[in-house]
């Protein structure tokens, strides 16, 4: 009779054993940069392309962390290795410094070490010192897009900025926007942008918003601010898009504005919102509108032009070619409203027009009502949305792609809040329409939408 064996069991703890041949490491911090995480961050596009999108804000609110200069090797490493072509890096509200950019520069944004060619590095902690380095490479910087608005490089920081613009010849859109900049980096920034210098010939977007009052010879007075943009619109042949926000210009500046205007055929968008221009400034404007100029988009949100401003400006709007108009927020009455809008059904229908924040009364309302039906205005090109209480139309406030891009500027996000990331991204791609100026192709973001179909 046979005997069963019992088979023997291994007492030992094959986990620990394990552990012991392995070692034991560290659990895998989900806030660490890694392959995975950023990956995830890693948004897809249509045309094959990606976007690394690492917002400080987004950042923090899931992993109570910004990006830090340590972190920079690790996101290189990631977008030279990457299998498909990372074009897009955003690193904006971070607290990235001198060092870190160095990085970022040396690594993947000379030529031929990565296919980056937009960066966005807003509101970090860099000095004049990265802008000194970035002009060093200014021959070997392919960027096409450089958003350096909200980094507080200062004066010498401008000047650098300037002898990259006169080397570079890649960059299109720069936004140096609450930079620190002074009258003194200005004019170096206007000279550098000049055709009679030999200079730049490739900038068409430029954002020069917030400087501050500081000059080593004179105090800051705006008319000096004006003279200068008026001798860079009288001698620069590129520019399309020109960004002027709160640089407190009132409205005699307006003249030396117009006097550039008069002597440049390519710039198509206007940005002059939250300075002082007043009435006798939108007055000087509109007689420069009647005169029919290129100009397709004109903001100025902000600059109490009354009811004498948007009279001004309905008396000339019918001459031009303006195909948006944003004036939220000037203290227009109803008749200024009724005014703007009885001038609106003219050769080149308005595509965007932002009358929100002044007062729009009932017949105003009726007016807005009746365009909506006949088609001269759109629900989705006006920032005003009408509703009825008791038979009386009131206007309530409409978000339209006009305003959204402060949103998009600021990078916020979408919600208020992180949403969980359990897919990745992916972006459709929109189809460029381009405008021809004077036989010479322009292509920019604000252009794409107003272009005439």
């Amino acid at each position: 009779m046979k005997t069963k064996t019992s088979k023997k069991k291994c007492i030992c703890d094959t986990e620990a054993v394990l552990r012991q041949i392995t070692g034991s490491p560290q659990p895998i911090d989900w806030s660490e940069l890694n392959n995975i995480n950023l990956n995830l961050f890693t948004e897809r596009n249509s045309v094959g392309t990606r976007n690394l999108i690492l917002k400080g804000k987004d950042l923090y609110e899931r992993y109570k962390r910004r990006i830090t200069d340590s972190d920079v090797k690790a996101i290189c490493q990631y977008v030279k290795l990457s299998p498909k072509r990372i074009t897009k890096l955003e690193l904006p509200y971070n607290e990235i410094t001198d060092i870190g950019f160095f990085k970022l520069l040396k690594q993947i944004l000379v030529k031929e070490r990565s296919s980056i060619t937009y960066l966005n590095i807003m509101n970090n902690n860099i000095s004049e010192i990265s802008i000194l380095n970035l002009s060093k490479y200014a021959e070997f910087v392919k960027l096409k897009h450089l958003r350096l608005n909200g980094n507080d490089f200062g004066t010498k920081g401008g000047e650098y900025l300037a002898q990259f613009f006169k080397r570079n010849k890649s960059v299109e859109v720069c936004d140096i926007g609450q930079a620190d900049q002074t009258l003194t980096s200005v004019a170096h920034l206007m000279d550098a942008l000049r055709i009679d210098s030999g200079a730049n010939n490739t900038l068409t977007v430029l954002d020069l918003s917030r400087v501050i009052p500081l000059f080593n010879r004179y105090s800051y007075e705006t008319k000096w601010m004006a003279y200068h943009i008026e001798n860079l619109l009288r001698q620069n042949k590129t520019l399309v898009e020109l960004r002027l926000q709160k640089n407190e210009m009132i409205g005699h500046d307006m003249t030396y504005i117009v006097r550039g205007l008069r002597n440049n055929n390519t710039l198509l968008y206007l940005d002059l919102g939250y300075n002082r221009i007043g009435e006798y400034g939108t007055e000087v404007l509109a007689k420069y509108l009647a005169e029919n100029p290129e100009l397709r988009l004109l903001n100025l949100t902000g600059n109490t032009i009354k009811d004498t401003g948007a009279k001004a400006l309905s008396l000339r709007m019918p001459f031009s070619k303006l195909r948006a108009l944003n004036i939220a927020n000037n203290k227009i009455s109803n008749m200024g409203i009724l005014d703007l809008l009885n001038t609106l059904k003219k050769p080149f229908y308005m595509r965007y027009f932002n009358i929100f924040g002044n007062e729009i009364g009932g017949s105003s309302c009726e007016v807005i009502e009746r365009m909506l039906m006949s088609g001269v205005l759109f629900q989705d090109t006006t920032d005003v949305r009408l509703y009825s209480v008791d038979g009386s139309l009131y206007a309530a406030y409409y978000p339209n792609p006009f305003d959204l891009n402060s949103k998009l500027y600021y990078c916020e996000m979408d919600f208020g809040f992180p949403i969980p990331i359990d897919h990745i991204k992916r972006n459709v791609m929109p189809v460029k329409n381009i405008i021809d100026v004077g036989s010479k192709p322009i292509i920019g973001k604000q252009i794409e939408i107003i272009s005439e179909n």
